[in-house]
């Protein structure tokens, strides 16, 4: 009896360890239309449900999707100009700066919030296998576009007079006018 219950706490243990050594499920997106392309002629945004990047938008499409904290989200993008709005986890009501780059076909990419830069989203190509960041490919922004420092909301518009409800007369109406 007892060389039973140690042969399945033995093996209760591999199976558990061959559980921890397993990664999480990655989820394949394609974000482009038509047939699925090659790998070799698209690029691969990666969101790794281990850290706090949430993608909130991908070229101005809602892209806000929860991830397991164990999986990972591929999303494949044709090469050319891409725009983010991300979230943290961390600080659900904070507000951060779109981010923008040049996706390359066969390459993949991470949205990492760079404390050098305030805490703020930026882009890297990625190792495929390791997923080490390489190489900063955020483009700046846009000169056209006021940038609102994080956590801050936009300044409020200047007042200016109210023009009254759409539907209110501009004059009272008196009872002898309504009648």
């Amino acid at each position: 009896m007892l060389v039973v219950r140690r042969s399945l706490w033995i093996a209760l243990a591999a199976f558990v360890l061959f559980l921890v050594g397993c990664p999480g499920p990655t989820f394949v997106v394609q974000q482009y239309g038509g047939p699925q392309r090659a790998p070799e002629t698209i690029g691969t945004l990666r969101v790794n449900g281990n850290e706090p990047v949430r993608l909130l938008m991908l070229d101005h499409q809602d892209a806000a999707a929860p991830i397991v904290e164990d999986g990972r989200l591929h999303i494949e993008l044709l090469p050319g100009r891409h725009d983010l709005i991300v979230g943290d986890a961390r600080a659900p009501g904070v507000r951060h700066l779109p981010v923008a780059f040049q996706a390359e076909a066969g390459r993949f990419y991470r949205v990492v919030f760079v404390q050098e830069a305030g805490g703020e989203p930026h882009v890297y190509e990625v190792s495929r296998e390791k997923d080490t960041l390489t190489r900063d490919v955020t483009l700046p922004p846009d000169s056209g576009i006021e940038r609102v420092p994080p956590g801050r909301q936009p300044k409020p518009a200047p007042p200016g007079e109210d023009a009254g409800a759409p539907h209110e007369p501009s004059s009272p109406v008196s009872e002898a006018d309504a009648g």
